[in-house]
């Protein structure tokens, strides 16, 4: 582990010292919730569930289809990787999945396929049934942004598969391309096609590329529930109390880390020396201070 970001893994509290609010919070609006409690009984819920509409890709019928019409081709040791237009693993392919960490996180990683495995399959939900959107809502939706920044209405391109075989050429070979080509042209200016203004066409949903433009649901925000109110006062009489409690010394040196740019400033900010500061007394009283506050937040939360 580098050897700052173990020190900072130390000063919690220091972090904490220069993150806390030093006001109670403000209400915007109303604290009212309108959100009722839920009382639902559990066996009156038990056999209820979401319907969703399910994306399989390829199909069972598409993949007999496939077995039937397509040609299969094998690599250099016999191993099945093509039936038509299916792809199979054979050993050394990897597909994007996703993990738990040790600390909980759900990161995504490179997973090896195993040997016969069908790649580029999809298997994962479409959306719920009754949920989803309007056509005409969508329409309008992406007439509304064309018709605003004056342009063609947007239209929606779906990926391909198909990949076009690279061409392998050196360095020098494409300066030499690219001079005939310029030789020929004569005029460059002539080569070059401007097109209109347009959307983009990688989504369906015009807005989803404007996401700031977006109308969100009004009178969404507002004050937080009063029982956060009251828990959010609570922990600040906590932390006031842990701060009364700290010696007038910690209580310096932590202000002074607000902005210091180094050891020298908050060591002299208690009357050291600057050599003596910059070479570890900085330190030296930083790591006290934090661990005194820390200490002292302990024993007050116990």
């Amino acid at each position: 582990m580098a050897r700052h970001g173990s020190l900072a893994e130390q000063l919690d509290a220091l972090l904490t010292f220069a993150t806390a609010p030093d006001h109670e919070p403000e209400p915007i609006q109303t604290n009212w919730t309108i959100t009722p409690a839920n009382e639902n009984n559990p066996e009156d819920v038990a056999e209820l569930k979401t319907e969703r509409l399910w994306n399989i890709s390829p199909s069972v019928e598409e993949m007999m289809r496939q077995v039937h019409a397509g040609p299969v081709h094998r690599n250099d040791v016999g191993q099945i990787v093509r039936i038509g237009r299916l792809r199979f693993s054979d050993g050394t392919q990897t597909e994007q999945a996703m993990k738990v960490t040790i600390d909980g996180k759900v990161v995504t990683f490179q997973d090896r396929m195993p040997t016969g495995a069908m790649l580029g399959t999809v298997d994962k939900e479409r959306a719920q049934r009754g949920g989803n959107e309007n056509p005409q809502e969508l329409t309008d939706s992406n007439d509304y942004f064309a018709e605003m920044l004056k342009t063609r209405k947007g239209r929606y391109v779906t990926a391909s598969r198909k990949r076009q075989p690279r061409q392998q050429i050196s360095r020098e070979e494409a300066k030499r391309i690219l001079a005939e080509a310029y030789a020929k042209a004569g005029d460059v200016s002539k080569l070059i096609t401007r097109y209109p203004d347009g959307l983009p066409c990688g989504s369906q949903k015009v807005a989803d590329s404007f996401i700031g433009m977006r109308k969100t649901t009004c009178a969404g925000g507002g004050s937080m529930a009063w029982q956060d109110i009251v828990t959010a006062k609570a922990d600040q009489k906590e932390w006031f109390d842990a701060l009364d409690a700290l010696k007038a010394t910690d209580r310096e040196v932590l202000e002074a880390a607000r902005t210091a740019t180094n050891y020298a400033d908050i060591g002299m900010s208690i009357g050291q020396s600057s050599e003596y500061a910059r070479r570890k007394g900085g330190k030296r009283v930083l790591k006290a201070a934090n661990d005194n506050l820390m200490a002292i937040i302990g024993k007050i939360s116990a």
